[in-house]
């Protein structure tokens, strides 16, 4: 809050977003207290933003990259072929040759076609089979879009052997914003079948266990936060792949990551109340320059008055129900509908936190708004690219 009143006193006048590094690194030391075994590969595509990938660049991190840009972006900022996983169980044949040439060999993939495609492509594929994930209460699942049945996994495995695709192992993923233990739990034990399937097809490469994202600190439910999950999950994995199977844990964590290292404040420019009495504001951003997650993601974000504490204890005693609406000219840019908010006037700020994942991905020039600036806590500015 300190830092947006900052910004705003040197005379910032439309929205902005703020970085926080310092959130990257205590979420970083989190993941290594709680998952030492398993390796961090950062999902670029929650946010790619350069300070993010140079950050965790710095922290000694890898990444999963879902495109051609993606990878593009890690190895021109200083990442390593060998520390990117091509995680997008459907790539166009041009990015599986863009990525061959790189040296970026490790693909995910969960169909028979896509293995003779990637095999095709490029003959020293190495690939991690996705599987499908059964149950999961994860506020974004992904299951009826990817990953392969218990019905399919012997089939698929057969194509592989057939033409020589070197399969490294099994990933999955149970689905973003954040999920009780119980979906990895089955995932984890469907994986072992697929280790287990494997062997007796004398498979002798299977050597990684992928387990995916969608890890969260502010889940509608504590028990699916990163900090209640991920204990169970170390001590699981433990369980059924003891070190002397010499199996490689990773993980794509995104919106974990990012998600509490961007928070965007937003200008009041109209506040007007209806016949009903019902209070309408206006802000010079929405769901197309901030905080698209809202529309895509269900995902309500709430705002907060960047007003000092005593004056935000008065006008608690005012709260009155309103509607607070993005700049567009289009209906569906709504932030908030039919709640109760402290009274806030035109020239008045709001401020979003918990933003950094995925929202800033989905920003537009639409209805030709500029996309936002970013400015770091640190002290220094982005482009608003």
């Amino acid at each position: 809050m300190a830092k947006a009143r900052e910004v705003i006193d040197r005379g910032q006048k439309d929205a902005f977003f703020i970085y926080n590094p310092e959130s990257i690194v205590e979420r970083v030391r989190l993941w290594r207290e709680l998952l030492p075994e398993v390796e961090l590969f950062y999902a670029v595509k929650s946010n790619s933003d350069e300070i993010i990938v140079q950050k965790m660049l710095s922290l000694g991190c890898k990444f999963d990259c879902a495109s051609k840009a993606e990878i593009e972006k890690v190895l021109q900022l200083g990442g390593s072929p060998s520390d990117i996983i091509f995680a997008n169980p459907v790539k166009k044949n041009e990015h599986i040759q863009y990525a061959k040439e790189k040296g970026v060999n490790i693909m995910t993939f969960d169909c028979s076609e896509e293995a003779i495609k990637m095999k095709s492509e490029n003959a020293d594929a190495e690939a991690l089979l996705r599987i499908a994930v059964e149950a999961t209460d994860a506020p974004c699942p992904m299951t009826q879009k990817f990953g392969a049945s218990q019905a399919m996994y012997e089939s698929i495995l057969d194509t592989c052997v057939k033409i020589g695709l070197r399969v490294r192992g099994v990933s999955f993923h149970v689905g973003s914003g954040g999920c009780s233990f119980s979906a990895y739990h089955d995932s984890i034990l469907n994986a072992k079948k697929v280790f287990e399937i494997a062997k007796q097809k004398g498979m002798q490469d299977f050597d990684i266990l992928d387990i995916g994202g969608g890890f969260s600190m502010s889940a509608e439910t504590e028990e699916c936060n990163f900090d209640k999950v991920a204990p169970k999950i170390m001590n699981f994995l433990r369980k059924h792949f003891p070190k002397d199977k010499k199996v490689k844990f990773i993980a794509e964590p995104g919106r974990y990551i990012c998600q509490d290292a961007l928070s965007v404040a937003m200008r009041i420019i109209l506040a007007r109340k209806n016949d009903e009495n019902i209070l309408h504001y206006f802000v010079d951003s929405g769901v197309y320059q901030a905080l698209g997650c809202q529309t895509y993601d269900q995902e309500y974000f709430k705002g907060h008055p960047i007003v000092t504490q005593s004056e935000l204890d008065k006008r608690i005693d005012q709260e009155q129900t309103s509607f607070i609406w993005g700049q567009t000219c289009d209906g569906v840019d709504w932030l908030t509908k039919n709640r109760l908010l402290p009274r806030m006037h035109e020239g008045e700020w709001l401020l979003y936190r918990n933003v950094g994942a995925y929202n800033k991905e989905v920003c537009c020039r639409f209805n030709g708004f500029e996309l936002h600036k970013v400015f770091c806590i640190a002290g220094k500015t982005g482009n608003g690219q």
